[in-house]
């Protein structure tokens, strides 16, 4: 018959007893560098966790910089859909622009003038626009 698994109890209790020891001796200054590396240590491990990207957009920080983060760069729109054209994100759900050719849109008129020029960038006042964004 296989002998059980030693308990290490013996050793897990001698552990915690030298951590006690360890942190009783620590400056109080000390303490507070390492209470404060812990906070940060956890509240990245939070951040960067696949599952806090959930519903990520209704809990938005307007102090995290998002565009650094490699697990939220979608890529740039370039499929296009079969039914309207529209352009697309790679991984993008298909029909969700148009219901897989369902809903039938009118094509976009012509924006007035003063608008267009804005958008064809032959304006002056384009590149301050377009410096302010």
């Amino acid at each position: 018959m296989p002998r059980g698994r030693r308990a290490s109890i013996g050793r897990r209790t001698r552990h915690a007893s030298q951590q006690q020891v360890y942190s009783r001796n620590l400056s109080e200054e000390r303490q507070n560098i390492i209470r404060e590396n812990d906070r940060l240590r956890h509240r990245v491990s939070t951040r960067r966790s696949l599952a806090s990207y959930n519903r990520l957009a209704f809990q938005y920080d307007p102090t995290a910089n998002y565009s650094d983060d490699e697990n939220l760069d979608i890529g740039r729109m370039t499929t296009i859909c079969r039914y309207c054209n529209a352009l697309k994100f790679k991984r993008e759900t298909a029909g969700l622009c148009c219901a897989s050719g369902k809903v039938k849109l009118d094509p976009l008129l012509t924006p007035p003038q003063p608008l267009k020029t804005l958008f064809d960038g032959s304006d002056t006042h384009t590149n301050t626009m377009n410096c302010n964004t």
